[in-house]
């Protein structure tokens, strides 16, 4: 495939979207534009390899979208913060606000996609999800999951395998199907959090929209 000889390598746009690894290390900056990482934790969050984060991290910088940064991380069982070299968004890239638009709205961050990942985790009788998925940042919650018998490490896992591929942090709770219905009759604070705002329910076996309308726990 010929392309046209304008968008040579000294284009940052004729760089950033060179491969996989590459889109999913600018959903991370970007979606993280306040924050500042160690190499290590870009690594580690994005799951790449070190050796094709370094190289991507390379071209990212080289675009000009991100820059070095000196951070001070905190050291097991000392006080004192040990002094390393990190990385953040370069906001004063010309395009940062259209591009972060567009990488986010090209992200796969729907219901779809999250209940791929969650099956891994075992049978979900409730899910709904609400903040980052609907597009309402404020919110303390995007995600709530309940199940018979609930597995935390399993659930945490296939969430922190989605946070990799789209590149953005998910705040979710899980708890067991009975606790959910007796928090929803009980309409405690953690349900009107939720459900008092914008949010959709993908998964109810339990009858929890029947339980919020009927409850007999009116709050």
């Amino acid at each position: 495939m010929l392309y046209s000889a304008k968008f040579s390598m000294s284009d940052p746009l004729s760089i950033l979207f060179g491969s996989t690894a590459r889109v999913k290390l600018l959903r991370f900056f970007l979606f993280n534009p306040s924050k500042e990482f160690t190499f290590d934790e870009i690594s580690k969050r994005a799951r790449l390899v070190r050796r094709t984060a370094r190289t991507e991290i390379s071209a990212l910088e080289k675009a000009e979208v991100i820059v070095k940064r000196t951070v001070y991380v905190d050291q097991p069982g000392k006080d004192k913060k040990l002094k390393a070299l990190g990385f953040a968004v370069n906001k004063k890239f010309p395009e940062l606000q259209a591009l972060q638009t567009f990488l986010f709205e090209t992200a796969p961050i729907d219901g779809k996609n999250l209940l791929s990942h969650l099956r891994k985790a075992g049978t979900i009788d409730f899910l709904v999800v609400a903040g980052v998925f609907v597009r309402e940042f404020e919110q303390q919650l995007d995600v709530l999951i309940a199940m018979k018998k609930v597995s935390q490490a399993k659930i945490e896992s296939a969430i922190r395998s989605l946070e990799a591929e789209i590149g953005i942090e998910i705040r979710f709770a899980v708890m067991t199907s009975d606790d959910l219905l007796y928090r929803v009759g009980m309409n405690d604070k953690l349900a009107r959090d939720l459900f008092d705002y914008k949010h959709q329910i993908l998964v109810d076996k339990i009858g929890v929209r029947d339980e919020r309308h009927n409850g007999s726990y009116p709050g």
